[in-house]
């Protein structure tokens, strides 16, 4: 049973759970309502919805055993009590499992696209495992470029469930037509949540390699905060944080126009949230600020996915 529980704490269960929640609202809140607009019924084969779940899940697990594996020395100095690899799972079982997922992700892929006629289901999950993999190598320990590579994974989830839902429905000439007329508000709700995914995703993978700052400049990681110090990267932060709030204010002005009104008001606690979270980073006579900051981010990210609820309420 404890060894269970070390196997789920290393694929960070918690997080998949969040990501099939999202894959959900995705689906389900935010294409279908479109869908029913354009006079399309709601057909989707379960099938093909769960290989599309079991690629999405297979590939972030196997990410995040991998990441266990590269960061070891490093989570030995920043994290030594939440240290998995070699203490409680050893390096061999985790390669092994990394292995199987990546394998689970490419034929759950290949066999979507292959049910869809489409390869790219297969092509995209292949990229991703692939852009994870070389994260956790090499990307993670050069300045900026594995921050973006995260954030735009992150993004690309909702990219990704969007084209599940377009290539299952562009086959059939009579739904395409019918579509037409609601795609470019379509493709303006995706981009929107698109763009707030890859932002909140920068912001708080900036903010973790503040909080890791020690163990990434003892092993020679050249991350922003050991680049060019904690204070510039604090301002860079609050940068990308204002552009993340005009992008929330702006998104509300368009949904109080159209009179989604629950959805513009539920964003005011997304608004707050980021707020807070600014102002944590700003208190520096405490050392659990980036900690913090880190939680109320990823707490930031869920209420403003989570807004697609109220959309249509």
């Amino acid at each position: 049973m404890k060894n269970l529980l070390n196997w789920i704490k290393l694929i960070r269960s918690g997080n998949l759970i969040i990501m099939l929640l999202i894959v959900w609202l995705v689906n389900q809140l935010l294409v279908a309502p479109f869908l029913e607009a354009a006079g399309i019924p709601d057909n989707i084969n379960p099938v093909s919805f769960i290989l599309l779940c079991l690629s999405i899940v297979a590939s972030a697990a196997a990410g995040n055993i991998i990441n266990d594996l590269v960061d070891e020395e490093t989570d030995r100095i920043n994290r030594p009590h939440k240290l998995i690899i070699n203490k409680t799972i050893s390096e061999k079982k985790a390669r092994v499992a990394y292995v199987l997922l990546v394998s689970i992700a490419a034929f759950s892929a290949l066999l979507l696209s292959i049910q869809l006629k489409s390869i790219y289901f297969f092509l995209i999950t292949v990229v991703f495992n692939g852009l994870l993999w070389f994260y956790a190598k090499r990307y993670k320990q050069q300045f900026l470029v594995g921050n973006l590579v995260v954030a735009f994974l992150s993004a690309g989830l909702v990219l990704y469930v969007w084209l599940y839902d377009l290539l299952a429905l562009i086959q059939d000439p009579i739904a395409n037509s019918r579509l037409e007329p609601v795609m470019s508000m379509m493709i303006q709700v995706v981009m929107t949540y698109t763009g707030f995914a890859f932002l909140a995703s920068l912001i708080r993978e900036i903010i973790k390699d503040m909080q890791d700052l020690k163990g990434d400049f003892e092993t020679g990681c050249r991350t922003m905060p050991v680049v060019i110090g904690i204070s510039a990267t604090t301002k860079l932060v609050w940068g990308l944080m204002a552009l993340l709030l005009a992008l929330i204010i702006w998104w509300q002005f368009l949904l109080f126009s159209s009179t989604a009104l629950a959805a513009f008001g539920f964003l005011f606690v997304t608004d707050s949230l980021l707020l807070i979270c600014a102002m944590q980073l700003s208190n520096q006579s405490d050392p659990q600020r980036f900690k913090r900051s880190s939680s109320l981010m990823k707490i930031v990210m869920l209420t403003g996915i989570f807004s697609i609820v109220f959309i249509h309420l």
